[in-house]
C-alpha cells in the first residue's frame, strides 16, 4: 500500500510538473465589487470563466516599468457532437494605469491555434499570445466583453510555483478543468499512469511471493 502510496504521489508531482498553471474557477461573485485582482502577474496562472450574454469582467495588476507581461487567451474546443465553439470571440482589451489602450484583440479577424493541454488532456482555440514590457507604473487592467454566453480562460505570468496544498489539489483541478472543456473521466496521463502504478504493483507482488 505504502509503496503504491508512493508510485502514485510521483505521478501526481509530474503531472504538476508538466502543467505550469496554477487553476482559479471564477463566477460573477468574483466580479461583483468590480475587477478582479491579480496579485501576481508573474505568477503563471489560468483563469476559467463561463459568460453569460453581453457580460463584460476586468482583471487588474499592479504593473512596473520594464516588467515583462505575458498573456494567453482561449476558448475550449467543442468534442464531438457538439456545436462548433469557434463563434464565441469575446473582445480581450489591455489598458495601461492612464487608461489608454495598450492592445485591443480583435478576436473575428484572428485565425486561432488549436491548442492541446497535457494536464487535463484538452482541446482549446488559442486566440491570443501576448508577450510586452510594460512602460508605465500603476494599476493595468485587462477588459473582456462576450456578447454572447461562452467559456473561455485566460492566463498569466510565467514563475511557475505551488504550494503542497494546490499539489493535493491536482485530482480535483483535473476534473474541474476537464469538465470545463465538455469532458469527463480521467485524462490519458492518469490512465497511463495508473496502468504503469498496476503493473509495478504486480511485479512487487510476483517479486515477493515466487
Amino acid at each position: 500500500m505504502k509503496k503504491k502510496f508512493v508510485l502514485l504521489s510521483l505521478l501526481v508531482i509530474f503531472a504538476v510538473s508538466a502543467f505550469a498553471h496554477v487553476p482559479a474557477f471564477l463566477t460573477s461573485d468574483d466580479f461583483a465589487k468590480g475587477a478582479f485582482l491579480v496579485r501576481d502577474i508573474d505568477l503563471s496562472q489560468i483563469f476559467y470563466y463561463v459568460f453569460s450574454a453581453a457580460e463584460k469582467i476586468t482583471f487588474v495588476f499592479e504593473g512596473f516599468v520594464g516588467q515583462h507581461f505575458h498573456m494567453l487567451f482561449g476558448v475550449p474546443k467543442e468534442i464531438e457532437g457538439m456545436d462548433s465553439t469557434m463563434d464565441f470571440r469575446p473582445e480581450v482589451t489591455v489598458y495601461d494605469p492612464d487608461g489608454e489602450i495598450v492592445e485591443d484583440f480583435v478576436l473575428e479577424s484572428i485565425e486561432p491555434e488549436i491548442m492541446y493541454e497535457f494536464f487535463g488532456d484538452t482541446y482549446s482555440y488559442l486566440y491570443v499570445r501576448h508577450d510586452s514590457t510594460l512602460a508605465k507604473k500603476g494599476i493595468y487592467s485587462i477588459k473582456v466583453k462576450a456578447e454572447d454566453p461562452g467559456r473561455a480562460w485566460i492566463t498569466f505570468g510565467k514563475k511557475e510555483k505551488f504550494t503542497a496544498s494546490q499539489i493535493i489539489a491536482v485530482p480535483r483541478w483535473i476534473r474541474e478543468i476537464r469538465s470545463f472543456h465538455y469532458l469527463k473521466g480521467l485524462a490519458k496521463w492518469e490512465l497511463y499512469g495508473l496502468g504503469i502504478i498496476g503493473a509495478i504493483s504486480a511485479a512487487l507482488v510476483l517479486l515477493v511471493f515466487l
